[in-house]
């Protein structure tokens, strides 16, 4: 795992990067000294890259506002809290009445750029550093030794400076490409087509993939990139690029992208042929957990979802998170967990316990019909309509009315019963939940600490992927064996015999199959888009702690991304809004 001591030195080093004082006068500028003496050897710079990693885990930022807070706007999620006024600014996304100006959602913009940042740190400075270190060699071994260990850590920013452009394409489009250190002078950078951003992106990914290691070769190096990490990225990169050059056509933010559904399969089965990675629970396997409230097993899809699922085979690139009791703002922990679990339990059949979690990110009506597929929206399927219930993914995402939570009520660790009274969408996200003996809310720790890991890639969506690059390239039979392999997965987690295996497939199908499976996490807001479907499936639905009588109104040209934050704006002017936010 990436070393403890490092991560504590992110939040000063960011510091020490951006400060500056005028407190003493002297000939040659202090904070330029002061910076060229502090890069003097790989020790020094890698700390840089553990900066570039720390904004990961750094506080609401993909915990939070990319896991939670944006994915509200799609039709499969809606805030909640403890009422409609909770959270405001993200209620108002979920209704499609955002504006520029909306506060505390900007962090999404400035977090990864400064995660930008450090690896351009590292970037531009590690081929002095190199000449440094094999000047310190004892031997020619030792002088590669050093040049393999910083090139090494060169492709894992390579890969960070990629992710992080992705993010921020996910959600405004195209963005400025900052592959410099960026002065105060030149904070004008215009933004980039969309486009070139994603050929910056698969540029870097390929810099990368040669020299990073495999999941297997990580020792105690847990939670790097690996190469399968920046293979999946990239895939998804191409699927990206490919979606909206076949969906967008005349769109000119858009323009210049083209459509690679070829690429996007061949770097989707290098980590599926890898031997890396698995769909846990492919062959029936059950495990041990707290999740099973009688004792015994659980299946493979609840296990995934547990802490100690953290890394497992499935995982391909996941935020590192943990109870590490070092404070506000400090902690390496998750947000994700008080945010998503319930917030009222019953203490006894009449008595409601004070603030659990705070169950925000709700499942909307149209999740649950999707799971029992019958969406009316969805047409073309080759699934029957039944009980949603049926499908063992649908319980590991979804809680309703009787279900129970294992919590530590007043020293009393056993199950409660959830109480639903302040969720209008009778429903609570299941994915995040910890036991007592993983992580307790509010006792000795703060509630940004939970231990779980951020799933962002994991090895499902990666055969999804390759599934619909496979039948975007003309490739039914490949697609249809892929969507399978994901649905065997989730039959053999439970004992229903359910979802059958698809006779045929679609692309509907596949659109379906990632809905299901990767419900609750980050992904239904940004496939909508990609796939040109958002309309669709966003535009006229109605959200249950609205009432009837608010239809959500999606506009094309506009609703696909979001604004650039007004205050970026302010100190950038040569950033420029889409038309549709004007």
């Amino acid at each position: 795992m990436l070393s403890k001591t490092k991560y504590i030195l992110v939040i000063a080093l960011t510091v020490f990067l951006v400060a500056c004082s005028d407190d003493f006068l002297e000939n040659n500028p202090i904070a330029l000294d002061t910076t060229e003496s502090f890069y003097t050897s790989f020790e020094s710079l890698d700390y840089t890259a553990t900066s570039a990693y720390g904004m990961l885990a750094s506080m609401s930022v993909f915990d939070i506002m990319y896991s939670i807070g944006y994915q509200s706007a799609s039709d499969d999620v809606e805030v909640g809290g403890e009422n409609i006024n909770d959270w405001p600014e993200f209620q108002r996304i979920d209704r499609l009445t955002h504006t520029p100006s909306e506060a505390n959602i900007h962090i999404m913009w400035g977090y990864p750029y400064k995660g930008i940042r450090m690896a351009n740190e590292y970037l531009t400075r590690y081929e002095a550093v190199k000449e440094i270190e094999v000047k310190k060699a004892k031997s020619e071994a030792d002088a590669q030794a050093r040049l393999e260990l910083m090139n090494l850590r060169a492709a894992e920013m390579h890969f960070m400076r990629a992710f992080y452009h992705f993010t921020l394409l996910q959600i405004y489009g195209g963005v400025p490409i900052i592959d410099f250190i960026v002065d105060p002078e030149q904070f004008n950078v215009p933004r980039n087509k969309i486009a070139e951003v994603l050929h910056f992106i698969q540029d870097e990914l390929l810099l990368a993939i040669p020299i990073l290691k495999l999941k297997s070769e990580q020792g105690a190096d847990v939670g790097r990139v690996t190469k399968g990490s920046a293979q999946a990225l990239l895939a998804k990169a191409y699927l990206y690029e490919s979606s909206y050059a076949e969906n967008y056509s005349g769109d000119e933010r858009f323009e210049g992208c083209e459509q690679h559904y070829d690429l996007a399969l061949g770097y989707a089965e290098d980590v599926i042929t890898s031997g890396e990675y698995g769909l846990v629970g492919i062959g029936g396997e059950r495990f041990d957990s707290w999740r099973a409230p009688l004792g015994g097993q659980i299946g493979a899809y609840r296990w995934i979802f547990t802490l100690d699922g953290d890394n497992c085979d499935e995982s391909v690139w996941e935020i590192q998170n943990v109870q590490d009791r070092a404070g506000w703002c400090y902690t390496r922990g998750s947000y994700i967990t008080i945010y998503t679990t319930v917030r009222k339990l019953f203490i006894n059949d009449s008595t409601l316990s004070t603030d659990y979690g705070w169950s925000f990110n709700l499942p909307s009506k149209y999740l649950i019909e999707a799971f029992g597929n019958s969406d009316t929206r969805e047409t073309g399927l080759n699934s029957l309509a039944v009980d949603p219930a049926l499908d063992p993914r649908f319980s590991t995402t979804i809680g309703r009315e009787g279900d129970t939570l294992l919590a530590n009520m007043n020293g009393s660790k056993k199950w409660y019963k959830m109480a639903f009274s302040n969720l209008p969408t009778g429903t609570i996200s299941r994915k995040y939940e910890c036991s007592p003996d993983d992580f307790t809310f509010g006792a000795n720790d703060t509630y940004g600490e939970g231990p779980m890991n951020i799933r962002l890639i994991r090895y499902a969506d990666v055969v999804l992927m390759a599934a619909e690059a496979a039948y975007k390239s003309g490739d039914a039979p490949k697609a249809l064996g892929y969507v399978n392999q994901v649905r065997t997965r989730a039959r053999l987690s439970g004992e229903t015999g359910y979802p059958e295996d698809l006779p045929a497939i679609t692309f509907e199908d596949i659109v379906h199959e990632r809905r299901l499976e990767l419900a609750m996490e980050p992904h239904r807001l940004f496939d909508l888009v990609r796939w040109n479907l958002a309309e669709k499936y966003m535009n006229g639905i109605t959200l249950a702690s609205m009432g009837e009588g608010l239809v959500v109104n999606f506009e094309k040209g506009k609703h696909e991304f979001f604004p650039i934050p007004a205050r970026e704006m302010q100190k950038a002017t040569g950033l420029v809004q889409y038309n549709g936010w004007k």
